[in-house]
């Protein structure tokens, strides 16, 4: 992956747009639940094998005295790789990741994560994630291995999320839309400008 390289065509915010289907993975998910107070809130650019997020650090997120956490540096790289895979309706979880700090990544600063899905089976989905500061320095990245979760574990949560084919059918779907416009020539729907990169 290109560190300055943004994302083109896909869904944005789509957490946001699920919550307006009604439907909410988990509330209290430490990453993107709305209704945990000690979260992280994010939210979520997705394309085709690809997902992004941004956030400003706070000091709650403090490792060592003016920089992050490495275990929160560690959470937004895991679940925006998680998201990487959600367009396609695959519901997997983590089973290996291995994690670059690169540079302490300073508490109050914009930080841009994103993750490029780079091989997948049947049984597991390999992604690279990236940790970047606002100038395009990238500041951590890991490797990680997703499993494919059992088709029992899938029948039990889509029961307990009733409506998620529909969710993953409609965010589907808008990816295929915005990726169209922008090959129409109206533009990528992540419409921030690239930056360069610094390591």
């Amino acid at each position: 992956m290109d560190h300055g390289e943004r994302p083109q065509g896909g869904a944005r915010h789509v957490v946001a747009r699920l919550s307006e289907l009604g439907i909410d993975f988990d509330h209290w998910c430490f990453a993107c639940g709305r209704a945990n107070p000690y979260g992280l809130h994010l939210d979520f650019d997705v394309a085709r094998g690809r997902a992004e997020t941004t956030l400003v650090s706070r000091r709650e997120h403090t490792g060592y005295d003016g920089f992050v956490h490495g275990g929160i540096v560690t959470a937004l790289l895991d679940e925006t790789m998680g998201w990487a895979i959600f367009h396609q309706g695959i519901w997997g979880v983590t089973a290996r990741l291995a994690v670059s700090f690169r540079r302490p990544v300073p508490v109050g600063e914009p930080l841009t994560v994103r993750a490029e899905v780079k091989k997948e089976t049947r049984r597991a989905v390999d992604i690279h994630g990236e940790l970047l500061d606002s100038a395009g320095t990238l500041l951590a990245d890991a490797d990680g291995t997703f499993v494919v979760m059992p088709e029992q574990r899938r029948r039990e949560l889509e029961r307990r999320y009733s409506r998620i084919d529909e969710a993953f059918t409609k965010v589907r779907e808008a990816v295929a839309q915005e990726e169209k416009q922008r090959d129409q020539g109206e533009g990528p729907l992540f419409s921030r400008a690239e930056r360069g990169v610094r390591t």
